[in-house]
C-alpha cells in the first residue's frame, strides 16, 4: 500500500528511535566476532590494519579469535565481547570481523540495557542480521548492515564501498540517496511510493528470527532482503514463509538486492525449468501491490551501500531511487 506523504516516516514507528553519534578521526572501534571466526588470519589483520591506516583506534574484543566447532567461542563468550564493548565509554563502534554462522545462539546472553545505556555505532551484515534485529527491536538503536572487518576491510575495500559507508557513519544532516555504482541498474518489480523505517537484512536469517522473541517487526516498514548461495526455490519458500506469517503484507514497500550465487547450474535438477530468481521474486511480490525494486547494491557484493538499519527511508519504486535519512548524530 503506498502512502500519500512519503516523507513523513516519524509516524510508522511507536519506538524510539536512537541514532548513534557520528564516526571522528581517531575514534576507538572495538572488533567483535559474533558468528564464525575469521578464516584467514592474514584478512583479519590487514582489516585492523586498514582501520588504523584510516586514523581509527583498533581495540580487538577478548575472544575476538576464539573459535568452538563453528562459531567464534561459545555464545556466552561472544556475547561478553559485544556487552563489554557497548559498555565501555571510550569505544565509539563495534564492527563485526565477519558472518557465517551462529549469531542468533547469543542473543540471550546480550545486555540490551547497556545498549541503550551506550548507544553507539554497530556494523555488519549476513549472519549479524541476528543480532540487528534484535538491538533494533529491543532498544530502537540504528545499527548499519554494512562492510565488515575481514571480509570487507581485509580485502582492500573497494572505494565505493568506502565512500558509501563513511557518508553514512559521519553525515548527521542532509538526506542521502542510496545509488548504485555505475552500470548496476535496479529493476522496477511494482510501482509507487512509500515510506518506512528499514528492517530486513540477510533473507535466510530474517526467516530464521520467525517464533523466536527476536521476530522481525515489519508493520509499517521497508523491507530490504538480499542473501548468498540460495537457489530460487529457497528464495521461494522464504519469500512464502514471510507471506504466510503476514511480515510481507504488513510492510509498506520491499527494497531487493541482488542475489550472489542463487541462479540455477546445469547441475541443478530444476535448470532445465528455465526459472530465475527474479521470476520468482515477482511471482511472490507483485500480487502484494506495494512499491518494490530490485538490484540495490548491499550486503554480500564486493561493491557495497551501508544500510541504515532501522532509519527512516523513502523508496520510490517508479523511479528506482531510494533516500534515507542522516542516521548519525
Amino acid at each position: 500500500m503506498a502512502i500519500k506523504d512519503p516523507d513523513r516516516v516519524s509516524q510508522f514507528t511507536n519506538k524510539k528511535i536512537i541514532k548513534p553519534e557520528r564516526l571522528r578521526a581517531g575514534d576507538r572501534i572495538c572488533v567483535v566476532s559474533p558468528a564464525s571466526p575469521t578464516l584467514t588470519k592474514t584478512y583479519y589483520e590487514r582489516g585492523n590494519a586498514a582501520l588504523d591506516a584510516m586514523g581509527y583506534h583498533v581495540v580487538p574484543g577478548r575472544h575476538v579469535r576464539d573459535r568452538r566447532l563453528l562459531f567464534a567461542g561459545d555464545a556466552k563468550v561472544r556475547a561478553a565481547d559485544i556487552n563489554n564493548a557497548f559498555r565501555d565509554r571510550r569505544i565509539k563502534a563495534i564492527i563485526c570481523v565477519r558472518g557465517g554462522c551462529g549469531t542468533a545462539q547469543m542473543l540471550p546472553y546480550i545486555d540490551f540495557s547497556a545498549v541503550l545505556r551506550n548507544p553507539k555505532i554497530f556494523v555488519g551484515y549476513s549472519d549479524i542480521t541476528s543480532l540487528q534485529l534484535a538491538i533494533f527491536q529491543r532498544t530502537g538503536l540504528v545499527t548499519f548492515y554494512g562492510p565488515m572487518v575481514s571480509t570487507d576491510f581485509g580485502k582492500q575495500l573497494a572505494g565505493y564501498t568506502r565512500e558509501n559507508f563513511f557518508k553514512m557513519l559521519t553525515n548527521t544532516g542532509e538526506m542521502i540517496e542510496l545509488k548504485n555504482p555505475p552500470k548496476k541498474e535496479m529493476i522496477t518489480i511494482v510501482p509507487g511510493k512509500a515510506a518506512g523505517r528499514l528492517t530486513g537484512g540477510c533473507l535466510s536469517i530474517v526467516v530464521a528470527s520467525l517464533g523466536t522473541p527476536y521476530e522481525i517487526d515489519t508493520k509499517d516498514k521497508v523491507l530490504f532482503f538480499e542473501d548468498i548461495d540460495e537457489k530460487p526455490h529457497r528464495i521461494d519458500r522464504y519469500l512464502t514463509q514471510l507471506l504466510q506469517a503476514g511480515k510481507l503484507t504488513q510492510a509498506r514497500g520491499i527494497i531487493f538486492g541482488t542475489f550472489p550465487q542463487c541462479s540455477y547450474t546445469v547441475r541443478d535438477n530444476y535448470y532445465k525449468y528455465n526459472v530465475a530468481l527474479l521470476d520468482i521474486i515477482r511471482e511472490r511480490t507483485v500480487p502484494l501491490r506495494i512499491p518494490c525494486i530490485y538490484g540495490l547494491q548491499f550486503g554480500h557484493v564486493r561493491s557495497k551501500l551501508t544500510i541504515p538499519f532501522g532509519a527512516a527511508a523513502t523508496l520510490d519504486a517508479t523511479n528506482r531511487r531510494v533516500t534515507v535519512e542522516a542516521a548519525v548524530r
